[in-house]
């Protein structure tokens, strides 16, 4: 059913989710969770200037987001309670504009000199690279990898039960961050042992992390470049939500230095989203942010197995999850 044009232009709307995230970035909604404050306050306890702030949040409350009892004076709803930074599982962490998502999402101003093939969306809006980005800015960067926790919390229980793990006497979680999928699989499965591999960065907190999971004694952390032959060797190399990062030479570059991590009779297995027509909206909108971001790409099945085929792997066994990823197992071809 075709939309009507008044339905178009709320697609192609920029106030609202620039209004929204500038309130979310300066918690707003933490600031009047407790019911109205005047907004000489608000600004105030946010650093922001009073008229300009008004002007975002009187609009806001015009669809819908926060209440205004009295001129000037700004309070909760249920909209904007589900914006605090203490709301479980809440957005306001991925539309912080101070952070590393809420900032990338900036870049798709650029979106269409990119699609016109004349620069890459974040470096022309930010004047680097979103990995060198965080490289040089630690808050950027600790926000990046708080929200790849969190994230990694939502698929290890999954991956833990779905895959035959008992099979493995050693894994290695390549891109693991500080080890929340590894500690995931040694709480569940006592047998294994495991590396943790990943930059100093990205692993700084994981040996600390792993101790307090219970699993340090069989867990070792190992600082690598998935870009250079690997310093270990084990049964099950895992990639984690990784190669949506990357375009597919560099994914097969890294698959091929994960399939060379392999002992004799291992194997790499790949965790990945794949499209799936209940939720081709989120997939779809993934593949464009990983456009934007990083110049990755999301893949479906026969995109993952082209990769995986030109760094010597072949697809052996493909387990999909109820919440979008499939855990897909793939052996050294003969």
């Amino acid at each position: 059913m075709p939309r009507e044009p008044e339905d178009v232009w709320a697609l192609a709307d920029l106030a609202m989710p620039f209004a929204v995230r500038t309130a979310a970035t300066l918690r707003v909604p933490d600031v009047v969770k407790d019911g109205p404050v005047a907004l000489t306050d608000i600004a105030k306890r946010c650093h922001a200037e009073p008229d300009p702030l008004g002007r975002v949040l009187r609009f806001l409350v015009h669809h819908g987001v926060f209440t205004e009892p009295e001129q000037d004076v700004f309070g909760p709803n249920e909209v904007s309670d589900a914006l605090r930074s203490d709301a479980p599982d809440g957005p306001q962490p991925w539309l912080d504009l101070d952070g590393a998502v809420g900032r990338a999402d900036l870049a798709f101003v650029e979106l269409i000199e990119q699609v016109r093939g004349h620069h890459s969306a974040y470096s022309a809006a930010f004047g680097r690279s979103f990995w060198e980005d965080l490289a040089h800015n630690p808050q950027l960067s600790t926000s990046f990898d708080s929200l790849m926790e969190t994230k990694t919390h939502g698929i290890a229980p999954a991956v833990a039960t779905a895959h035959d793990w008992s099979v493995y006497s050693r894994v290695a979680d390549v891109g693991g961050g500080k080890g929340v999928l590894l500690a995931e699989l040694l709480r569940s499965h006592p047998q294994l042992r495991g590396y943790l591999v990943d930059l100093v960065g990205p692993a700084r907190n994981a040996a600390r992390y792993l101790d307090e999971q219970g699993v340090a004694d069989r867990a070792e952390v190992v600082t690598a470049n998935f870009f250079e032959p690997l310093p270990v060797e084990a049964d099950a190399v895992i990639l984690c939500d990784v190669l949506g990062d990357w375009d597919d030479e560099d994914a097969t570059l890294i698959l091929r230095h994960c399939t060379d991590a392999t002992t004799e009779r291992g194997r790499v297995v790949i965790v990945e989203m794949l499209p799936d027509p209940q939720r081709m909206d989120l997939f779809t909108e993934m593949d464009l942010r990983m456009m934007i971001y990083v110049g990755g790409r999301m893949r479906d099945l026969e995109g993952t197995e082209r990769v995986a085929e030109a760094a010597g792997l072949s697809v052996h066994d493909i387990t999909p999850l109820d919440n979008g990823y499939t855990i897909i197992e793939c052996l050294p071809s003969p």
